[in-house]
């Protein structure tokens, strides 16, 4: 069944290639299978190494496929820490901090895109000259601050810093809301709307392609998030899963080969978020990219 389905693959590939152009399209379809494979290759491998036992792993030569598939990788994790815990809070704090980016990156992008008003120039380039200081210098005064109003280990520490979505999100939406037309905006004034009504009725809704690529982005920045989460939280409760996970690798070197399986079950629960909403948002991701490239 399995050369069945590659020679009708094969076959629907070349029909393709014939009618769009030749040999070179054919060229072309086969470079980006080829690479296609290789990048989703390393998540196969993960979720591959998950379903068996640790000491298979070290397996030379390494079989592509499960060498005594099993779920005791996932038992052992589920029973050995609060993983389900670990995952509520991640989630948590990537929604929060993704909705935060929305709203802010939504307003600023709209304030700074389409009304005019003194020194907007100014204060738009000034903003964005911050994007010329590394993230780590911040971190510090940011961890200070925190640490003086009491927010060590708790989920305020983890959200609000980050809740703005920073000056990236202001200007992707700038940039987006730029390719909006403004004639739009000026029927609506002639109706009477408000400015809150014009953003909130005109101009939000056709910013749903630049927001779903800004919250695509955000959530998985925020899920994969390590640096911070490990600065300000301490107690196993407050742990998010990049954290959680790296803990399951300290040990003696025994410990360490067989958690091995444990922390590839782990990464591949933690994947599986990523993939669905890439998935379930991909029609937005790229028409909003489309749009920008053809409009901006």
């Amino acid at each position: 069944m399995a050369d069945i389905a590659v020679r009708r693959y094969q076959t629907r590939v070349w029909t393709r290639a014939r009618r769009a152009g030749g040999p070179l399209t054919l060229v072309a379809y086969i470079i980006l299978t080829g690479w296609a494979v290789l990048a989703l290759f390393p998540i196969y491998w993960m979720f591959k190494n998950s379903f068996e036992p640790a000491m298979a792993m070290g397996v030379f030569p390494p079989r592509l496929l499960p060498v005594s598939p099993t779920l005791d990788n996932f038992t052992i994790l589920l029973q050995r820490v609060p993983l389900a815990r670990w995952t509520a809070n991640t989630a948590f704090v990537a929604a929060c901090r993704t909705l935060g980016a929305l709203f802010f990156g939504a307003l600023a992008g709209y304030a700074f895109g389409k009304l005019q008003f003194a020194g907007r120039a100014v204060i738009f380039w000034g903003l964005m000259s911050t994007l010329m200081i590394p993230s780590f210098i911040t971190v510090i005064p940011q961890y200070q601050v925190v640490k003086a109003l009491g927010w060590l280990d708790t989920y305020t520490a983890l959200i609000v810093p980050g809740l703005s979505g920073g000056v990236w999100a202001m200007f992707l939406m700038r940039q987006f809301a730029k390719t909006l037309p403004i004639e739009l905006m000026e029927a609506a004034r002639i109706d009477g709307a408000s400015e809150y009504g014009i953003f909130a009725q005109v101009i939000l809704p056709l910013m749903k392609p630049g927001l779903a690529v800004l919250g695509i982005f955000t959530f998985i920045g925020n899920w994969n998030s390590f640096l911070w989460p490990l600065l300000v939280t301490s107690s196993t409760s407050m742990r998010v899963l990049p954290i959680g996970l790296s803990l399951l690798q300290g040990g003696s070197a025994s410990a360490q080969v067989a958690a091995q399986g444990q922390v590839m079950a782990g990464s591949a629960i933690a994947a599986v978020p990523m993939i669905v909403i890439f998935f379930a948002f991909q029609r937005y991701f790229l028409k909003g990219i489309t749009i920008g490239a053809i409009k901006g």
